[in-house]
């Protein structure tokens, strides 16, 4: 096995073990150098992939590699500064090659605390709303690389990451990212034309265009523009004509050098009914992903909140809230907002006991249970972009398979559907079939954090 085929091999391993955005954004234009004297050396596009990748990923890609070389002892990064072909990525994904000296070192923030203030008031923009800055965004683990994207997207617009498409969960701080990154491009240029909006706002701008018959408006509006951000665009999906002029808009910011900036509760790949060519260049810039919070990020978020309420909290009930709140930030600051409702309008303190006492009717909430099975596998279906036909049909290929697989994981842990009923609703596949389906899932979802979030995804939608 040579160099490359070793890489491609490797790449195929670590696709399993990172989430796609991970994987997207660190190893493409990746590949292994040389192997000398035991050290496998692997190339990197930037700085910056340089950074993360020896850091983050250093010990995963050193296993994978003994394994398929027991001649390998050890790995090192260097950078190289032309483009190569990535391996094991198709090309319509890859992002442009980015200069090392350009490319700005993030600085890990400890979630304990927050980035440095910003002594200048950000000039007004009616899109933009100001609370949300650099300055209040609190980072950990699971969004230091979004936030790092979108510092140094703030530097040098249009140039780095473009576009630069942040996607994650409700309520993990995307929207909150977009708005700081507005907030901090007028305050270092007041000059420049920076434009939020929702994917409903585009949507309902489009369509009255077309209604008044006066299309310009509509181009003026958004393609006037040097910076232009739209959020939650997964609700484009299905809508073809508006799909099709923000295809023409991207192009036309795109080549003037303007930034572009998106937001999904998904990655490009998994919003169904998306035109392939809008989805070829929305994966051609930046793709990071924002997954839950951990339990030392939420805490800090909750300590910066309290502080902003007046309301003094002991550390415990704090702690309390972090540990059984876990699902987004937007959850925490409502819980902690009904603590401070319920201290103000009682004169209590915020104790341990007293907070368990308020949250008490919102945490024994028993989880809905009993979707309908057909519900089920239509959801996932729709999340990876296939039919019922395709799901429940007898093709064997993986972006089929691993669908199909999860669906039945679902039916099992949220319906307690029993495995031969579950094969039933598989074409008829034997009971063996939905049983490995469960267990193989099942383990995945140990270490596999892409798959933690894209269930997490699913289940939303399901109960929603």
């Amino acid at each position: 096995m040579d160099q490359n085929q070793m890489w491609k091999v490797a790449l195929g391993q670590l696709e399993l073990k990172v989430s796609q955005g991970n994987f997207l954004t660190w190893f493409r234009d990746t590949r292994i150098k040389e192997i000398k004297k035991g050290i496998a050396v692997i190339e990197t596009p930037s700085a910056f992939a340089h950074e993360w990748l020896s850091r983050k990923y250093r010990n995963p890609i050193l296993t994978i590699l003994k394994d398929l070389d027991s001649s390998v002892e050890d790995v090192s990064f260097c950078i190289h500064s032309q483009p190569q072909e990535s391996i094991g990525i198709t090309p319509e994904r890859r992002t442009p090659n980015i200069v090392a000296q350009k490319v700005p070192r993030p600085t890990p923030v400890p979630v304990t605390k927050k980035v440095a203030a910003t002594p200048i008031t950000a000039p007004v923009n009616k899109t933009l709303n100001s609370r949300y800055t650099f300055d209040s965004f609190v980072t950990g683990s699971n969004n230091e690389v979004a936030y790092a994207a979108s510092r140094a997207v703030v530097g040098k617009p249009g140039e780095l990451y473009n576009p630069l498409f942040i996607y994650g969960g409700v309520g993990l701080g995307k929207t909150h990212l977009l708005h700081a990154i507005g907030n901090e491009i007028l305050i270092r240029t007041p000059s420049r034309r920076v434009l939020y909006v929702s994917s409903e706002t585009f949507i309902n701008d489009f369509v009255q265009s077309i209604r008044e018959r006066n299309t310009q408006w509509f181009k003026d509006k958004y393609r006037d523009v040097d910076v232009l951000m739209i959020d939650d665009l997964q609700f484009l999906a299905g809508k073809a004509k508006t799909q099709e002029e923000l295809f023409h808009t991207y192009n036309t910011l795109h080549s003037e050098g303007k930034q572009l900036i998106m937001s999904s509760d998904r990655s490009p790949k998994a919003i169904p009914t998306l035109e392939e060519r809008l989805r070829s260049r929305l994966t051609g810039g930046m793709l990071v992903d924002i997954q839950q919070p951990s339990y030392e990020t939420r805490l800090a978020i909750l300590q910066e909140k309290a502080v902003a309420t007046g309301v003094v909290f002991d550390q415990d009930a704090l702690a309390f809230i972090a540990k059984n709140i876990q699902k987004n930030v937007r959850e925490l600051e409502g819980a902690l907002k009904r603590v401070v409702a319920h201290c103000e309008l009682n004169k209590e303190k915020a104790s341990l006991a007293y907070t368990e006492r308020v949250l008490e009717s919102i945490l024994d909430q028993p989880q809905q249970r009993a979707v309908d099975s057909g519900k089920i596998i239509e959801v996932v279906g729709l999340y990876y972009n296939l039919s019922q036909s395709e799901m429940c049909g007898k093709s064997r290929k993986q972006e089929i398979v691993r669908p199909r697989q999860i669906a039945m994981y679902l039916l099992r842990q949220e319906n307690r559907t029993s495995f031969p009923s579950i094969g039933d609703l598989f074409g008829g596949r034997d009971h063996t079939t939905a049983m490995y389906a469960c267990e193989k899932i099942g383990k995945l979802l140990e270490h596999d954090e892409g798959l933690v979030q894209d269930l997490n995804f699913i289940k939303e939608r399901l109960y929603a």
